[in-house]
């Protein structure tokens, strides 16, 4: 099972300018929506998305990370 800090780590790699994980970055297993919430705030803007998990554990893992770049790069 993944944790928060395997997330938010992955994300803060892929997207640095994102924040800092605990900080202006909170990663979050949402258990009503079975997804990893993220709340991060950019220009100026409060964001929660919903992180399929089977996208962030093939990123975390090693696979690949098209879904969550795809997810993210959206908000660039």
């Amino acid at each position: 099972m993944l944790t928060d800090k395997d997330v938010c780590g992955q994300i803060r790699s892929l997207y640095p300018d994102f924040g800092h994980c605990g900080e202006n970055l909170d990663v979050r297993w949402d258990e009503n929506n079975h997804a990893w919430a993220v709340d991060f705030e950019y220009q100026g803007n409060k964001i929660r998305h919903y992180l399929d998990n089977e996208d962030a554990a093939a990123c975390v893992n090693g696979d690949q990370c098209l879904g969550l770049g795809i997810e993210f790069g959206q908000f660039r």
